[in-house]
């Protein structure tokens, strides 16, 4: 089995690793079976994003999909993740069907891709209107 969890909180991050412990001693208490953690890779740590620009993001995404959309922190390793704490940095995604992502089969309907273009359109424009103080 392969778990993995996602959070901005560091401290939060390192209680699920203890409650994944905690639960696979409980499994070996029961002696029915053995299971053991192993991390498959170093521990992917959080990537703050800058929250003005994560602002324009949400607004562009409630002008254009309004009430559907949601704030989502991102441990991945995209670019942000090595450059987050040299430049203000900000992510946005779109749905993949089936909640498929970074494998094979991942996909996105169109509309959706369109509605992402918008948003990061509209996002980008009003960070440059701040940055110039029209906005």
């Amino acid at each position: 089995m392969a778990l993995q969890f996602r959070d901005q909180d560091e401290a939060r991050l390192d209680a699920f690793e203890e409650i994944v412990g905690g639960l696979v001693s409980e499994i070996n208490a029961r002696g029915k079976i053995e299971a053991a953690v192993a991390s498959a890779r170093t521990p992917i740590r959080p990537s703050n994003m800058a929250d003005n620009l994560q602002e324009h993001i949400a607004q562009a995404a409630e002008t254009t999909a309004p009430g559907k959309w949601r704030r989502m922190p991102s441990a991945a390793g995209h670019d942000p993740m090595v450059i987050h704490e040299k430049l203000p940095c900000a992510m946005l995604f779109i749905p993949s069907i089936k909640g498929i992502s970074h494998a094979f089969g991942e996909d996105s309907y169109d509309d959706d891709i369109v509605a992402g273009c918008q948003v990061l359109a509209d996002a980008s424009a009003s960070i440059l209107k701040n940055a110039r103080g029209e906005g």
